[in-house]
Formats: structure tokens, sequence, C-alpha cells
């Protein structure tokens, strides 16, 4: 019984919508943050801020993604 309880009460919290994550407008983040990328595996193709998080996969064809 306790289980059908807890089941009907997450399906009421799912609808009231405690479960959804505030969404942040892209435009303001990228307006304010100056992006300073580093690498975050060991190959260098995948690079993220360090100040905003925004990621960037480096291509094969590009030489050097700042540019």
């Amino acid at each position: 019984m306790y289980i059908i309880e807890l089941f009907l009460k997450i399906k009421d919290d799912i609808k009231k919508g405690k479960f959804k994550k505030p969404k942040k407008p892209k435009e303001q983040t990228e307006e304010k943050c100056s992006h300073l990328f580093v690498p975050i595996d060991s190959t260098g193709k995948i690079l993220a801020c360090s100040k905003c998080g925004q990621i960037y996969k480096v291509k094969k064809s590009e030489v050097n993604p700042f540019k």
C-alpha cells in the first residue's frame, strides 16, 4: 500500500511542477561571461568555459578553436 501512495504523491508533485529545473536564458549568460575555455578531457577535444560552463566541442578540421 505504501508504494502506491508514494507513487501517487510523486505523480501529483510532477503535475504541480516541483521537479522542473528553472531555465536560464542563454542571451544573459553569453553577454555577461567573457569565456575562458579549458580542456575537460585528456584529448583536448571537449572544452568548457571555466566561468559559466558552456561546452565547446573541437572539430577535427579546426586547428585553433578560439579564432
